[in-house]
This record gives structure tokens, sequence and C-alpha cells, in this order.
């Protein structure tokens, strides 16, 4: 009896053994989750460009300086990024990455010359990306990932601020980009009316509450542009109807500027901030709320 204890102990431990191996294994399975990456855009001011287009062969992702690959293709994704304004994005993929806290998405380039600028005129010019094919395009944003679930990402270039001509004529795109995960957030919408005329272009400018300044409507200093500070900008159409999308949860400003060719060059020229009133149901605001997953209708009146 006393050895068939012994046995039925024995028993016992490796069973025990086996759950907690069985265990360890689903948690290490359970550890991951999956990020999906798209791209979107907002605007560039230059009347003469056609197109913006990239060339990507990878994607990865920071966490604790650690870099680690969210997703490679076999063949480089390429696309014209002023092709998705709007809220419209175009989609990378997707792939697993460990459960956490991450710090930034880099876009690999594909290769130096692959990138490219093309005007109207069918002329192109290589886009300058600094360490575009080694470290990447860098993308900041804090973002997580939790286990057995999808966080779906997107990289908002804006071309406004991101692609500039430096001093030696070079197309350079500047690492300007904001990251956000989409569950944070939503979207202003609205049209803008009153005293637009025509010829003239409009853009809205949102910016957090608080942070706008009218020197930024100063000529800016090389490599760089006016309303820098914004979160997000939207050419008003023709239609007057304008969309700032993927707005992260807080509350903002609404600044509106008119544009114009007024040289006849291939440049918008900056007019200046006009006067507005934000209208939401019929009464009143200084700012706007934005909440998750939510859409907020501001029809702006030009004074």
């Amino acid at each position: 009896m006393k050895k068939l204890r012994i046995t039925s102990k024995i028993l016992g431990i490796l069973v025990l053994t086996g759950l907690f191996a069985c265990s360890d294994g689903s948690s290490e399975i359970d550890s991951k989750g999956k990020a999906s990456v798209s791209m979107t855009d907002a605007r560039v001011d230059a009347e003469n460009v056609n197109s913006v287009n990239l060339s990507i062969s990878e994607v990865r992702a920071t966490a604790n300086g650690e870099t680690r690959t969210v997703a490679t293709f076999d063949s480089p994704k390429s696309f014209n990024l002023m092709a998705y304004q709007n809220g419209e994005t175009y989609f990378l993929g997707q792939g697993d990455l460990e459960a956490g806290t991450y710090e930034d998405l880099r876009f690999i380039i594909s290769g130096e010359s692959d990138s490219y600028i093309e005007f109207k005129d069918g002329s192109r010019e290589t886009l300058e990306i600094p360490s575009g094919t080694s470290s990447g395009y860098k993308v900041n944003g804090t973002f997580e990932v939790a286990a057995n679930t999808t966080s779906e990402l997107v990289a908002d270039v804006d071309l406004r601020k991101a692609l500039v001509v430096t001093g030696n004529g070079e197309y350079k795109l500047r690492p300007k980009a904001r990251l956000v995960d989409i569950s944070t957030t939503g979207t202003i919408e609205g049209t803008v009316n009153g005293s637009m005329e025509s010829g003239k272009q409009y853009v809205v400018y949102a910016y957090s509450e608080g942070t706008f300044s009218a020197s930024e409507e100063n000529e800016p200093a090389e490599g760089k542009t006016r309303y820098e500070g914004s979160v997000n900008s939207a050419v008003v159409a023709e239609d007057g109807s304008y969309t700032l999308a993927f707005m992260e949860e807080g509350d903002y400003e609404i600044i509106v500027a008119s544009y114009e060719n007024t040289d006849d060059d291939e440049d918008l020229e900056f007019l200046g901030r006009v006067e507005s009133d934000l209208m939401i149901d019929g009464s009143l605001f200084n700012k706007i709320s934005v909440d998750a997953d939510a859409t907020v209708i501001v029809n702006i009146a030009l004074k």
C-alpha cells in the first residue's frame, strides 16, 4: 500500500506539471495581439503636385527601445498618398505583436528612388526620406496592443506639414506625421458658408484647445510651414463641405484660412485667417468637444 501511495503522488505531480506546462504555453499565445496599419493624408499647398508616391517594404514598431516587425511585404506596397484624404485610408497590412505599449511605427522605404513626387506636367522628383531605407520613416505616437485583440492604427502623414522643399531644391518628407488608434478617435465635419470668394481656397485647421498662436501665421522659416501646431487640416470642397477625420478625444479650436494663386506660379499664396463663427445645432461655440467613435457636425459661418 505504501508503494501505491508513492506512485499516486508521483502521478499527481506529473499531472500538475503537465497542467502548468499547458498553462504556460497558453500564456505565451495569449500574450500576443495584432496591429492593423493604414495611412492617410490631409493636403498639400502646391497646385502643381499631381501625386506623392510612397513605396514601403516593411512596417516596424518600437517598444522600450526594441524594434519589432509588424508586417513585411514580398512586393513593396506602392501608392499615391494624396489619394487618401477626408477619412479615406490606404491599408498596408497587419501582423502579430507582443501585448504591451508601443512608442512609434516605422515605415521602411523599399529604395531611395522608389518614392517620388509626380507633377501635373508629368515630370518627377525623388522624394527624400532621411533614413527611410534603414531605420524607416518614423511616426511617433503611443499605442497599446492587448492580448487576443486587434489595434487599428492610422498614420496621418499630413503632407501640408510633412512635405517641404529644402534650400537646395530637394523635396523632403519630414517626420511630422501623427499616429492614432482609431478606437480613440472621432470626426469633425460640416459645411463652411458665408463670404467665400471665387478663385480662393479655404482650409480648416483644428488645434487642441489653447494651443493656437497667431505667430504661426507669420512667414515660416525655411523647411517649415504655417500652422505647424495644428492637429489636422482639411480643404473646403466646392460645395462648402469639410471633414477632419481621426480626431482623438478632446477639445479643439477651429481656424479658417484662405489661399489664392496671386502670381501665377505653382504655389498658393497665404492671404490670411478668416474670422468665423462655429455653429452646432444652431448655437454658437468657441470650442469643439470630440468623443471616440462619434461625429460632431460643426457648421462654420465666415464673417
